[in-house]
């Protein structure tokens, strides 16, 4: 099965594999991190994140049946985050990360619209949605960019503060994001 999925400019979203479970310790170790993300505990469990990679992996077996995918991205061959896929079977949710030392350079918006773009030309999903937490304004600003608009103010959860915080749920249409680009 080949790993590559979509190549970008300076990016490639790859299959993810547990070979990687030291890098995915090493980038999601840094609380600032992983304090944005809802799924995602403080410290980082290196078990459950082996689980989480083997589950990932699987996923790709029948992506048509998965309720969660997720691609790998890579930068210079080197792991630097995550843009996945939640709730197939219903509205799809996305999620992202990267390591905080790729903060900053437009790499997660190039990923995520590539992703997009992948998402829309196999599945026959017409809407896809997002929930950013408030104090990200990097991630709600990302959202905006790729076109997300803001439908309501939630709350998500965050493992790794222990509870629930404020966020901005998002969504887009199929025909929103394509003419978009």
């Amino acid at each position: 099965m080949k790993r590559e999925l979509v190549r970008t400019e300076r990016l490639c979203l790859t299959r993810p594999r547990v070979d990687d479970l030291d890098r995915y310790a090493e980038l999601l170790g840094d609380y600032e991190v992983c304090k944005m993300l809802s799924r995602v505990p403080y410290p980082y469990d290196r078990d459950e994140g082996r689980a989480r990679l083997l589950r990932a992996q699987d996923s790709w077996r029948a992506f048509e049946k998965a309720e969660d995918l997720t691609f790998q991205i890579e930068h210079q061959g080197e792991v630097i985050g995550c843009f996945a896929f939640k709730k197939l079977q219903e509205t799809p949710e996305i999620g992202y990360w990267l390591g905080r030392a790729y903060w900053g350079k437009g790499f997660m918006s190039e990923a995520a619209r590539a992703a997009m773009v992948w998402l829309f030309e196999n599945t026959d999903h017409t809407r896809v949605a997002c929930e950013a937490m408030i104090d990200n304004p990097a991630s709600i600003r990302l959202a905006e960019k790729i076109g997300f608009r803001k439908v309501a103010e939630v709350g998500c959860a965050s493992v790794s503060r222990g509870g629930t915080v404020p966020a901005v749920r998002a969504e887009i249409t199929r025909e929103e994001f394509l003419n978009g680009l």
